[in-house]
């Protein structure tokens, strides 16, 4: 269901409407319903996936909560050697539900994502945010398992947190203890949530489709063809689209979906910080998909790093290689697992490994040579704390996101490497080289770009204008009803305009990049 359509703009109406006017105690039933419909759009057949993912982790989870109870109130009635003994039997019981729970979520996940590249078959299309509801699920049993909420008794309602429909799309992968508690308390209608939801909506779709859309098909135009010879100049012109269509699709798109939660009182987790101001690559993994960052350190990285084996490997390089290294390393090789983990999650495809592993390098290497960086800073006197140097860091930090983003879109890995090369060593005189045939067909495909690049261009200034405001600490939404009532209807105004206008020069919704993910 198409967020341009007639249908979910129908659907979307039909449930506020309900929503509001239903008795509050039901309210959390009418989502559910809401929910239902909307993933029926993408295949009746898909509901039995979500559907079984939410069973087999709502009753695991169960299994591990009565297991912490039972526990908990053996405590007081056996000396403390018979209750370590107990709690060592409670945790390998514990241990085998965790198990059989990720084989069964995961084995599904890995199954319909992966197995048609391991075989060779296109044949097989996966259910409508499958990616996002089992790491949402599992996060929720690992809650509950490490008694860090309380298990859901309400098998619906469960199952109402695993489908909230503004999140199935592209997420964000929201948090049983904040998301949870939310889709079942009752809601006001509250103007205010409505105007606030509307300007993020009309927003993302600046982004969206001011930006996004109008890029789409002439990044592709550049990068999909593979010529040994392309120019530098065309390469690097093709990757900075991509950066700054990747972030407006994917921010856009989450934004049109926090403004679609906001309409019913919901207030899920942002994903996004200004990336592109991040100062270090480890800065721009928390500034960029927020929410799947969170998720990775909290059940991937900080279980591998505090593992008996790591603790070990930082004992033995303090001893070999001293204090530093002992410190560092079992952090690195965990990050490097983390964002190798990263990589697979978006395709089970060579590239998104690779572009995996290059971030997960960076910032290991990064954090082992922190040392060197601070005496190269200190004998060249650089003032860490000075204007520039913030700058050369955001500067430097782009072009090594941009280096990954040539193994993240370039599919073919070879490709990939070949077209940095060409980048570094033969950038090339685009004036002189579009004398070249395949320049011409280059250009030939992406002919009539200067009326859109205009629209590109005002979108990218709404962006950066409004990433600066958020930058410094500017509440954008606040300050603008702050002023008088033609500048904040203009602020509602313009962004669809500008929508509407997008709409005559692109070639249609391109759908979001996350997606499919």
């Amino acid at each position: 269901m198409s967020l341009l359509s007639n249908t979910f703009a129908i659907f979307l109406l039909v449930t506020l409407f309900v929503y509001y006017i239903c008795p509050k105690k039901i309210q959390w039933m009418c989502l559910l319903v809401a929910n239902t419909v909307f993933y029926a759009f993408s295949g009746i057949g898909n509901i039995i996936f979500i559907v079984a993912s939410a069973l087999i982790t709502f009753f695991a989870a169960k299994i591990v909560s009565d297991m912490n109870a039972a526990l908990k109130s053996r405590k007081n009635e056996v000396s403390k050697d018979e209750f370590k003994i107990l709690k060592a039997a409670v945790l390998n019981k514990k241990r085998i539900v965790l198990v059989v729970m990720l084989l069964l979520n995961v084995g599904v996940l890995f199954y319909l994502k992966y197995w048609r590249v391991l075989v060779g078959s296109k044949t097989l299309l996966l259910p409508l945010g499958i990616s996002y509801y089992t790491l949402q699920a599992i996060g929720y049993f690992m809650d509950v398992y490490n008694a860090k909420i309380e298990k859901e008794t309400n098998f619906a309602k469960f199952l109402l947190f695993l489908s909230f429909f503004p999140q199935l799309i592209m997420g964000p992968i929201n948090r049983y203890g904040n998301q949870g508690v939310q889709l079942k308390s009752p809601h006001d209608f509250d103007f205010e949530n409505i105007k606030h939801g509307v300007m993020l909506i009309l927003y993302g779709g600046l982004k969206k489709y001011l930006v996004a859309d109008m890029l789409f098909a002439r990044i592709g135009s550049i990068l999909d063809p593979y010529y040994e010879n392309m120019p530098g100049c065309v390469i690097l012109f093709g990757i900075l689209m991509y950066a700054f269509y990747q972030y407006a699709d994917f921010s856009g798109g989450i934004d049109m979906f926090l403004g679609v939660a906001e309409l019913f009182g919901i207030k899920m987790q942002p994903n996004f910080k200004q990336p592109y101001f991040s100062t270090s690559i480890a800065n721009f993994w928390q500034r960029w998909h927020i929410s799947l960052g969170q998720w990775m350190r909290d059940y991937v990285f900080y279980p591998l790093a505090l593992t008996k084996s790591m603790q070990n490997v930082g004992k033995w390089c303090t001893a070999h290689l001293g204090k530093h290294f002992g410190r560092v390393i079992p952090a690195c090789i965990a990050n490097i697992v983390v964002f190798m983990l990263v990589g697979v999650w978006h395709g089970p495809e060579l590239h998104f490994f690779v572009w995996g592993l290059y971030n997960g390098l960076l910032i290991a290497f990064s954090d082992i040579l922190k040392p060197v960086f601070e005496k190269v800073n200190a004998a060249l006197h650089i003032n860490v704390k000075s204007r520039f140097w913030h700058v050369f860091q955001i500067v430097r930090t782009f072009i090594l996101v941009n280096i990954g983003w040539y193994f993240d879109r370039i599919v073919n890995v070879k490709q990939s490497f070949v077209y940095l090369k060409n980048t570094l060593v033969h950038f090339g005189n685009p004036a002189i080289l579009a004398s070249q045939s395949y320049m011409r067909d280059i250009m030939g495909r992406i002919s009539n770009f200067e009326s859109q690049i205009i629209c590109v261009a005002i979108g990218c200034a709404f962006m950066l204008v409004i990433s600066i405001l958020k930058e410094n600490k500017v509440d954008v939404y606040a300050s603008i009803q702050k002023k008088n009532i033609a500048f904040r209807w203009l602020s509602y105004y313009i962004p669809l305009i500008l929508i509407i206008l997008s709409f005559t020069f692109s070639a249609g919704d391109a759908g979001f990049m996350y997606a499919q993910y």
